[in-house]
C-alpha cells in the first residue's frame, strides 16, 4: 500500500482510545482460527433480493447536479461530548449527539440533495452502553434521522438478538451487504433519493473472525467483501445513478502499513482498486481522520474514500458535483462538533433521564492516582494502564482460586487512560468499556511461552500486559527469555494457571493458543475487578519494568 506516503501529508490518522484490536486487520486476523467456534467466510455471495426500484429521471442527462454526503462513524456510545481535558486534544471538548443533530439539520436546510450516513460502531465505549445496552444510542440516532447505517463489530457485543430488539424502533435502512442473519436483519442494499439523483447504497464489514466473538455473532454469516462489492456494483449500476459504500472495513493506518501490505488483507483501498464502479467509500472502523479524500483510480473509474475519526468529534461533509453518474468536482470537510454548536433541545430531552441515572453511579470517587496511567507511551514496551488491569485481573482471579500464578491483559482491552488525581467509577468504565469477564486458563510449556510471546509483538503495536511475570525481550529476534513467574524461573513441565479475559480465552487479539486449553470462567467482570482493586489500594501509582529489553 505504498500510496500511503502520497496522501499521508494531508491526512491525519488517529487510533483513538476506543479502538478495539485494530490489528485484527493485520497479523492478528488469525485470532480465533485455532478455535472450533471460528467464524468462517462463506463461499459465493448472499442473495441481494430486490428493493423497491426508483425510475431514472431523464432530465438529469448531461446536467451537473450537487450532492452532499454527511457522515459519522465509530461514535462508540459517546452520546455526550468528550471532556474538555480529554487526553487526545484533537477530540477534547468535541462531539455529542445534541450538537451533531443541530449541525446536521442546519446543513440539510442549507444544502440541496443531502444524505446522512453512519459506518458502524455506534455502540459500546462509554458507560451509556454498559448501563443501557444501546437503548439511549438508538433513540438519539433515530432523532438524528440518518438516511442509512451499517453495523460495526462493537455493535454485535450484546449479540444478534439484542441488536434485533434495539432496531425495532429504528426507521432508517440498516444495510448489511456481506453479513446475513437468520431471520434477516437489515437489507443488502438501499436506493435513496437525493433530489432527482438515485443513490445506491451498500455496506461492507471487516473480517468477522477474530473481530467478533462467535457467541455474539450467533447464526449470522460472513461473506468476502470484495466478492460482495462486485455483486453490489453490478446490481446498483443498473438501478442507481451514483454508488456509495458505507464501510466498516477501514483504511490503512501508517503504523500498520507493512502488516497490511499483503494481497490477502482487505482494506477500503484494496476494495476500491479491485472493484471499479464505487463512487464514494465512507470509511469507518480504523478511526482515521481523512480530510483530503483518498482518490483511487481503477480502470476508467475513480473512487473517493473519506473517514471522520471517532467519537462524533467531527461531522464529515463531502460536497460533490455529479454529471451522468461521474464526479466532476469534490470538496471534503471535517467539521469540528465543538461548543460553538448549540445543543438540540429534543435530543437533550431524550438523553436527560439516561444521564441522570448514569451520573448517580459513575461520579462516585474510588481512589487517587499519583500520576497518569497511560495506555501507550511512545516506544515503551509496556503500558502502565494495562499493567494495572493485569494486576487487578490476577487479584480478582485469586479470590476464586488462590493458586493462580499470573495474570495477563490484551492491549486492546483498556481504552482510555486514568488521569492523575481523583479516580471515579466512570474512569474505570472508560478504561474498560467492554463486558469482559475473567477466565482462568491452564497451560504448560509451549502454550505458556506462546502466550507470553504473543503478549509482546512489534508488528501490530501491541502492548499486552503481565502481572507477576518478568522476562527479557529481544526486539530484533522478537523472542523472549529468562522468564520468571512469581520471581522463580519458568518450569516448562509445570502446569500454570493464568488469569485472562474471556475475549482472550476465545482466541482474540492473537491468543489462538488459548481456546484449546482447560479453562474456568470466574463470572467476575474485569471492570469490577479494577474498581475493587483501586478502592482497596486507595492510592495507585503507575508500575513499569516487568519487561526488560535486550540492547
Amino acid at each position: 500500500m505504498r500510496r500511503l506516503t502520497a496522501y499521508f501529508i494531508s491526512t491525519v490518522f488517529l487510533a483513538g482510545c476506543s479502538l478495539q484490536n485494530f490489528s485484527i486487520l493485520g497479523s492478528s486476523t488469525s485470532g480465533f482460527q485455532a478455535s472450533k467456534a471460528a467464524i468462517p467466510t462463506q463461499s459465493g455471495v448472499p442473495d441481494f433480493g430486490q428493493q423497491p426500484s426508483v425510475p431514472a429521471d431523464p432530465a438529469l442527462a448531461g446536467k451537473i447536479v450537487p450532492l452532499t454526503l454527511l457522515y459519522t462513524s465509530d461514535i462508540h456510545s459517546r452520546l455526550d461530548p468528550f471532556p474538555d481535558n480529554y487526553y487526545y486534544r484533537t477530540f477534547a471538548g468535541k462531539g455529542g449527539y445534541s450538537r451533531l443533530a443541530t449541525l446536521s439539520r442546519k446543513l440539510r436546510q442549507e444544502t440541496p440533495n443531502t444524505l446522512l450516513f453512519d459506518s458502524g460502531d455506534y455502540l459500546e465505549g462509554s458507560p451509556y452502553y454498559n448501563f443501557f445496552k444501546g437503548e439511549a444510542d438508538i433513540a438519539v440516532m433515530e432523532r438524528m434521522k440518518y438516511d442509512a447505517i451499517t453495523i460495526g463489530n462493537h455493535d454485535f457485543s450484546g449479540g444478534v438478538a439484542a441488536l434485533r430488539q434495539l432496531y425495532r424502533s429504528f426507521t432508517a435502512p440498516i444495510v448489511t451487504s456481506n453479513i446475513t442473519f437468520q431471520p434477516d436483519l437489515g437489507q443488502r442494499y438501499s436506493i435513496l433519493k437525493a433530489g432527482s439523483l438515485r443513490i445506491g447504497v451498500f455496506a461492507l464489514h471487516a473480517k468477522a473472525d477474530g473481530l467478533i466473538k462467535p457467541s455474539s455473532f450467533q447464526a449470522a454469516q460472513y461473506y468476502d467483501p470484495i466478492k460482495v462489492a462486485r455483486r453490489a456494483v453490478e446490481k446498483l449500476s443498473a438501478e442507481a445513478d451514483f454508488i456509495v459504500c458505507i464501510s466498516h472495513v477501514g483504511v490503512v493506518p501508517p503504523w500498520e502499513d507493512d502488516e497490511l501490505n499483503k494481497p490477502e488483507e482487505i482494506t477500503d483501498e484494496r476494495i476500491a482498486e479491485q472493484v471499479p464502479g464505487i463512487d464514494v467509500v465512507l470509511s469507518g472502523h480504523t478511526h482515521a481522520l481523512v480530510k483530503n479524500p483518498i482518490s483511487i483510480k481503477s480502470g476508467n473509474h475513480r473512487t473517493l474514500i473519506v473517514s471522520p475519526g471517532f467519537g462524533g468529534g467531527y461531522l464529515g461533509r463531502l460536497d460533490l458535483k455529479v454529471k451522468d453518474g461521474q464526479v466532476q468536482t469534490y470538496n471534503n470537510d471535517l467539521i469540528p462538533v465543538d461548543s460553538t454548536i448549540a445543543k438540540a433541545a429534543d435530543v437533550e430531552a431524550v438523553l436527560a433521564p439516561y444521564r441522570t441515572k448514569l451520573d448517580a453511579v459513575v461520579k462516585r470517587t474510588i481512589g487517587t492516582a499519583t500520576a497518569e496511567f497511560k495506555r501507550y507511551a511512545g516506544k515503551d514496551y509496556e503500558s502502565a494502564l494495562n499493567n494495572l488491569v493485569a494486576d487487578s485481573t490476577l487479584t480478582a482471579a485469586r479470590t476464586v482460586d488462590p493458586s493462580v500464578d499470573f495474570g495477563m491483559s490484551s492491549s486492546g482491552t483498556p481504552r482510555c487512560p486514568i488521569p492523575s488525581g481523583t479516580v471515579r467509577v466512570e474512569d474505570a468504565y472508560y478504561s474498560l468499556p467492554f463486558e469482559n469477564q475473567i477466565v482462568i486458563v491452564e497451560g504448560q510449556g509451549k502454550a505458556i511461552v506462546e502466550m507470553l510471546t504473543t503478549q509482546r509483538r512489534d508488528t501490530d503495536n501491541k502492548r499486552h500486559a503481565v502481572s507477576n511475570v518478568t522476562y527479557l525481550f529481544d526486539p530484533l529476534a522478537r523472542t523472549i527469555s529468562d522468564i520468571r513467574i512469581g520471581g522463580k524461573p519458568f518450569e516448562p513441565n509445570r502446569v500454570y494457571k493464568v488469569a485472562v479475559n474471556d475475549y482472550m480465552a476465545e482466541g482474540g487479539s492473537g491468543f489462538s493458543m488459548i481456546p484449546g486449553l482447560k479453562k474456568r470462567n470466574t463470572d467476575i467482570f474485569q471492570r469490577d475487578a479494577l474498581i475493587e482493586h483501586i478502592q482497596k489500594a486507595r492510592n495507585i501509582t503507575p508500575e513499569m519494568g516487568r519487561i526488560r529489553v535486550k540492547g
